[in-house]
């Protein structure tokens, strides 16, 4: 067999995928095409082997192919793939979930992120019998007609190209989240939900401070606001329970995906009772408020036995503090290369998730493209660590840095 490399499928990719790539931010050039990842590594289809960061967009804290997820999706598959019914596996996921998250009195399974939080913003305007919602300016939830808003850079159109602009009239796009503006958001009494990343937009680049995001949580209470908390990235990573139990915040309704599904598709939202109830179908199908949500692969029996097996041994294995641990090392070694190649710049971290910016604009560009090119893949320049990242794997990517630096910095190098 003639084994593709990465031109030949960049080529092919051209002609039948719509835009060469599945995800906008794989849509670099010259993209990659991975054959198999295991550990806190990942191989190309030309041999290449490269440490991973982007660990599944956030969704592998265990890992690529940790045997007790791999175990435990391989027996379930010889068990069923679907059963167009409930299943012993959806209830004990949610029951892994309520358990963590002290805000979360019911779950419903979808099967994203993207998902996850446009059901969570229905049943806030269904529970309110309000339209609005609010968001923060570059705080990220999905692709949604209902949250993409205000994503864009400065000067750029309120909503995306493909969305109606009726939409615009029922989402409100706050400038930050300093309590001043939240309130004067709030005063009409018309918004349905607040939603925001509480780590800050892009799982913490741009972080809040925290009294922000309580003092928002309390004008919400006082105005009969939803504060729905995009745990997306966050949820079982920075801790059981999420940013919510780091900041010490109760949400109304929270969204869910990534690690919360093992590395499969899932999401999912949870919340309090009364609000999650709506989703019950009433006798007569016929409930005013009643929220329909059907979906083919909710709560999926393969996402499920994922899940379940890696939320248990997230909590056996220690996961959160070995993944911490790897990513405070490689916080202080990327900005100990960054300083001695006297450029401006900065790291910092949110968990185990580490970030990194040169000052210089086009550089900073550049930068994620030369990493790697030297055998390290991060999302743009940020660092999800995991706890099997090791001693090898730091030295590695210390010395990628150090070799990209320059290369970023100069043009055509």
């Amino acid at each position: 067999m003639t084994v593709p490399t990465d031109d030949d499928l960049n080529a092919r990719a051209a002609r039948v995928l719509a835009g060469g790539a599945t995800h906008v931010a794989r849509s670099y050039r010259p993209a990659i095409h991975v054959e198999r990842a295991r550990g806190a590594r990942k191989w190309l289809v030309d041999g290449r082997e490269l440490v991973d960061y982007t660990m599944g967009h956030g969704a592998l804290l265990l890992g690529h192919a940790h045997p007790a997820v791999v175990e435990a999706v391989d027996r379930q598959l010889h068990e069923g793939t679907h059963f167009g019914a409930g299943s012993r596996l959806e209830v004990e996921w949610a029951e892994r979930i309520a358990a963590a998250v002290p805000s979360v009195d019911r779950v419903r399974f979808t099967s994203s992120g993207t998902e996850a939080t446009m059901l969570a913003l229905r049943l806030a305007r269904a529970a309110t019998g309000r339209d609005i919602v609010a968001k923060v300016a570059e705080h990220f939830h999905g692709w949604g007609d209902s949250v993409v808003a205000g994503l864009g850079p400065a000067g750029a159109p309120l909503l995306p190209s493909g969305v109606p602009g009726a939409v615009g009239e029922t989402v409100l796009v706050l400038p930050s989240l300093a309590p001043e503006v939240v309130a004067a958001a709030l005063r009409a009494g018309d918004v349905a939900a607040l939603i925001l990343e509480a780590s800050g937009a892009r799982f913490g680049w741009l972080p809040l401070p925290p009294e922000h995001v309580l003092e928002a949580a309390r004008l919400c209470g006082e105005a009969g606001t939803l504060l729905v908390v995009d745990e997306v990235v966050t949820g079982f990573r920075v801790g059981r329970d999420g940013m919510q139990g780091r900041l010490g915040v109760r949400a109304d309704l929270s969204a869910f995906a990534k690690v919360v599904a093992g590395g499969l598709p899932g999401g999912a939202v949870g919340g309090r009772a009364d609000v999650m109830d709506l989703l019950a179908v009433p006798d007569d199908e016929t409930g005013e408020r009643f929220v329909s949500h059907p979906g083919t692969f909710n709560a999926n029996p393969l996402s499920a036995a994922a899940g379940i097996a890696a939320l248990d041994a997230i909590e056996s294995l220690g996961a959160r503090t070995r993944a911490e641990a790897f990513a405070a090392a490689l916080e202080e070694a990327w900005g100990g290369e960054i300083a001695a190649a006297g450029l401006g710049g900065r790291v910092w971290r949110l968990s185990s998730i580490v970030h990194l910016s040169l000052d210089d604009p086009a550089a900073d560009a550049r930068l994620g493209i030369r990493m790697r090119e030297e055998g390290v893949d991060c999302l743009r320049t940020s660092a999800f660590c995991s706890a099997v990242h090791g001693d090898a794997d730091l030295e590695r990517s210390v010395a990628a840095l150090r070799r990209a630096l320059p290369r970023s910095v100069s043009v055509g190098a």
